[in-house]
């Protein structure tokens, strides 16, 4: 009996223990959720704002004209007066140079044989060369407005009749061939607006549009040829310049934006969220769609609004319901 007794008085001070026991974690675990529920975190926020945004695909190209032509001489002999070099323009109808035909040149060469031999008959020869002659030369006439490509001949240099003289490029027909990679070809569509700008032309930019798209891809299959028109009338007239294309593929004139530093991506949900500060001073995960994207800014088409306050700090430190504390505002 007294056995008994011992062993009964024993579990009850085991039980005991173990409910003093129980109840000292649950004043820890509540005294350990107060502290949490206590803890304020200070972020930086920035203001959901609506401004204007764009997406561009920047491609490579170089330019190229539909029309352009070989000037050639019109008779055999010494071109005289070619002073034109590559990308010098010429009207239609100018006189760029003359060629002295062998045969008139071979006459005034006689003419000063003559005066070194007989001075009182060499007049007379003189008088009837200068009536027969065509001045200073057969012209030679730029056939239309146009800008020198390459001069192929030098000054005092003999040629054959039709030998060519200059290659002229149409400044009128000079287009951009840009290659788009095979993944964005779907981006780019006849009409969209551009830019064109070359190191050959720092700090100028040429205002562009795209023409046309090509049905084949290029050699090796990674890239589809793009016809880029300039669209102002200030344009590059030089062929095989090599060029970048700036191709505006999204446009949004009022797009409500925010910080690229306040998106979060889930990637196991397959979604996008960012956190904003309710009336509450805490944390409140909120999905989104992002739509056009820049290294700095991000539009989004679903889950805020203006004038809506997001974290751009704490990045995956953040959780929903957390207390915050604004201490500084992104700009």
């Amino acid at each position: 009996m007294r056995s008994d007794r011992r062993a009964l008085a024993a579990a009850v001070l085991v039980f005991a223990a173990a409910a003093i026991g129980c109840r000292g974690g649950a004043d820890n675990e509540e005294s350990a959720v107060g502290k949490t529920d206590n803890a304020v975190l200070a972020v930086s926020v920035a203001q959901v704002v609506v401004k204007p945004m764009s997406q561009q695909l920047t491609l490579l190209g170089t330019t190229v004209a539909i029309r352009d032509l070989t000037l050639r001489a019109s008779a055999a002999g010494r071109v005289i007066g070619l002073a034109l070099q590559s990308g010098d323009r010429v009207s239609r109808g100018q006189v760029i140079a003359h060629i002295v035909n062998r045969e008139e040149e071979a006459a005034q060469a006689g003419v000063g044989i003559a005066q070194r031999i007989d001075p009182a008959e060499s007049a007379v020869l003189r008088r009837a060369v200068k009536r027969y002659a065509t001045g200073p030369g057969i012209p030679v006439v730029a056939p239309e407005n146009a800008v020198v490509a390459e001069r192929l001949v030098s000054p005092g240099q003999l040629v054959n009749e039709f030998d060519p003289l200059l290659n002229l490029v149409d400044p009128n027909s000079v287009y951009v061939k840009a290659q788009v990679p095979i993944d964005a070809r779907d981006a780019i569509k006849p009409g969209m607006d551009a830019t064109i700008t070359s190191s050959a032309m720092p700090g100028v930019i040429y205002p562009a549009r795209v023409m046309a798209l090509s049905p084949s891809f290029s050699t090796g299959g990674t890239t589809a040829p793009a016809r880029i028109g300039f669209a102002g009338l200030s344009r590059i007239a030089e062929v095989g310049a090599a060029v970048e294309v700036h191709v505006t593929i999204r446009n949004a004139p009022e797009a409500i934006v925010i910080p690229a530093s306040a998106l979060f991506q889930d990637a196991a949900r397959h979604n996008y969220y960012v956190f904003t500060i309710g009336s509450d001073s805490r944390a409140h995960r909120t999905v989104v769609v992002p739509g056009i994207r820049n290294p700095d800014d991000v539009q989004v088409t679903q889950g805020v609004k203006p004038g809506d306050t997001v974290i751009t700090s704490g990045g995956y430190a953040l959780s929903d319901a957390l207390r915050v504390r604004a201490t500084s505002t992104a700009h």
